[in-house]
């Protein structure tokens, strides 16, 4: 039996469920840490700084380093009636446990749809975790989703689901010498992350996924649900989203999305 979850059949990756929650998808919002990382114009000028788009691969790099106004912002927003998380995402990262443990308390007391533990991005230097980190992201009674990295997955994967966690996000970005790279070139690279966690004879039958990554067309989506997803994640085909109106440029991708989702999940 797969881990349950009340996902719309697409998810809307961080940090772009920030701006854009449209009604037919389940936002993600964060990544948020435990202290303040820059306001709005911090956030743009990094922005502007380091984010490029090339055409030939169709892939977007950028290295703006998880700024964000801090997961207390996210408190006060939800305590003034300002925003509603129950049917939201909120990813997280901490820099060192004590981060981690204020988030887990603050995530736990918000109770939103999920929490997505980003231990992955690569634009915040060198990655590790807490022993009893997925453990006690689990023991906090909110629903645990993991967001791998696209390359040596591994070592993540086994210690979330050996802690308890069901839920997984194939994949985050690609780290490339001038930040972390989304789009086209990272969708091969994801799809083989499915595969390896869910095919085969060491293959897992009970786990849930996320996939996403180069996700740009209706056909993309197939090749994701061919590989196992069960849920499909969109974020570089975002960038876009905010000169073809109300998710016109989604459409395609949305019908795909419901459909493969309903076929998946009605065989489990």
């Amino acid at each position: 039996m797969k881990a349950k979850i009340d996902l719309k059949p697409l998810v809307i990756s961080a940090p772009f469920g920030n701006y854009i929650q449209p009604d037919f998808a389940t936002a993600t919002m964060g990544t948020f840490t435990a202290a303040r990382r820059g306001g709005v114009f911090n956030r743009l000028w990094r922005m502007g700084l380091t984010m490029r788009y090339y055409w030939k691969p169709r892939a977007w790099v950028n290295k703006i380093g998880l700024r964000n106004p801090g997961i207390d912002w996210v408190v006060d927003r939800v305590k003034r009636g300002k925003l509603d998380v129950s049917d939201k995402i909120i990813s997280v990262h901490g820099f060192v446990a004590e981060d981690w443990w204020k988030l887990f308390d603050r995530v736990a007391s918000l109770k939103p749809l999920a929490m997505e533990l980003n231990i992955s991005c690569p634009n915040v230097g060198h990655i590790s975790w807490p022993a009893d980190l997925f453990s006690r992201a689990v023991d906090t009674g909110v629903t645990v989703i993991l967001k791998l990295p696209p390359v040596n997955f591994r070592l993540a994967f086994d210690a979330g689901y050996a802690s308890g966690i069901g839920i997984f996000h194939c994949c985050n970005t690609l780290p490339v010498p001038c930040g972390g790279m989304s789009g086209r070139p990272l969708k091969p690279i994801a799809i083989q992350c499915i595969g390896d966690l869910v095919g085969g004879a060491g293959g897992k039958k009970d786990i849930t996924i996320i996939g996403g990554g180069g996700i740009l067309t209706g056909d993309d989506v197939k090749d994701y649900r061919d590989a196992g997803a069960d849920y499909f994640a969109v974020g570089a085909k975002l960038m876009s989203y905010q000169t073809l109106g109300k998710g016109k440029g989604l459409l395609d991708i949305l019908e795909k999305s419901r459909v493969y989702c309903s076929d998946r999940l009605n065989a489990n």
